[in-house]
């Protein structure tokens, strides 16, 4: 079923699994009802959005052309900053949902990306300073398109014309590739430490929290960017398995499969697609791992503190089946 917001927001099935967000909700508010089309009968469902600086900047736009007040248009841009917030936090999303809506949470939620996969943060402290440096000597009339690409050293006519490639800033930023500096600049416009322009041009302006960044009075931690795993490398010429594959008759494919076969089981029971349970990946980490111990299973990627009280004790005992 594939819909807009309107029509989509009026689709009662009380079965839907899994809903897309293809473009960045205008608020938290617009975002939990939107989510909320999926696992009305309580069951497990999944809840998936993408978004870059552009729906940012179209967000924007929308807000500064309404018909609306002043008043309403300065509620209108804190409940969008709040939903970018969200999109790039690094702690629990259901904490940061329900601190919104005025309750709190402690601990995290064992569903939520961030809890299955923790984001690992870094010190990105002389990386920013370089995006924010690069933002004002090119005069904060560009996007961040145009920045990454003076960063990064390009030598395009834009930045010729523009005499950019003669910048201090020119070429500073090649040690990172242009995902990672993507990352970096939706995480300093999430932190209000750059501005969107809001009409529509995507223009980057600093902040006056910029200021003591660029001064180094202040350190900043940001997310790493989550990459999809590369797919395995094979020799040359060679038919071999890749290194991830399970080599047969091994315990650790014997494990694997016995852990599939019960996945599927508790599938069917729930009535839900076996992913849901657990991805194969953790599957094959427990196979690979063979943890004995509660403790030892929730350190595998993908066991949140949830799943391991639903599953955790079926899948140790399928485990030491596997492992006998």
């Amino acid at each position: 079923m594939v819909a807009t917001v309107a029509f989509g927001m009026g689709i009662d099935k009380p079965d839907v699994r899994f809903v897309a967000h293809l473009d960045l909700p205008d608020s938290l508010e617009a975002f939990y009802q939107e989510s909320g089309r999926a696992g009305r009968d309580g069951v497990a469902a999944d809840s998936w959005l993408v978004w870059g600086l552009q729906d940012l900047v179209l967000a924007r736009q929308r807000i500064a052309s309404g018909g609306s007040d002043e008043a309403r248009k300065r509620i209108e841009r804190a409940k969008l900053e709040a939903m970018v917030a969200y999109c790039e936090t690094a702690s629990c999303r259901r904490q940061v949902l329900l601190r919104w809506f005025g309750e709190e949470r402690q601990g995290g939620c064992g569903n939520c990306d961030n809890c299955l996969e923790p984001v690992e943060t870094w010190d990105a402290t002389e990386p920013v300073r370089m995006a924010l440096s690069a933002v004002h000597r090119t005069g904060q009339r560009f996007g961040a398109g145009h920045v990454i690409d003076v960063l990064r050293g390009e030598a395009g006519e834009r930045i010729a014309a523009r005499g950019h490639d003669r910048l201090s800033v020119h070429g500073i930023g090649r040690h990172l590739s242009a995902v990672e500096w993507r990352a970096i600049f939706r995480q300093l416009v999430a932190r209000g430490l750059l501005a969107a322009d809001a009409e529509g041009y995507g223009t980057l302006a600093l902040t006056p929290a910029a200021r003591p960044v660029l001064t180094g009075a202040v350190a900043i931690e940001l997310a790493r960017p989550r990459h999809a795993p590369a797919p395995p490398r094979r020799r040359r010429g060679s038919a071999a398995a890749a290194p991830s594959a399970l080599e047969a008759g091994s315990v650790e494919e014997r494990r694997f499969e016995r852990l599939r076969a019960l996945r599927r089981e508790i599938a069917a029971e729930q009535g839900v697609p076996p992913y849901v349970v657990f991805h194969d990946s953790t599957l094959r980490a427990m196979a690979a791992l063979a943890p004995a111990t509660e403790g030892e299973l929730s350190g595998i990627p993908g066991v949140g503190a949830r799943k391991l009280e639903r599953y955790g004790a079926r899948f140790l005992a399928a485990l030491a089946a596997a492992s006998a």
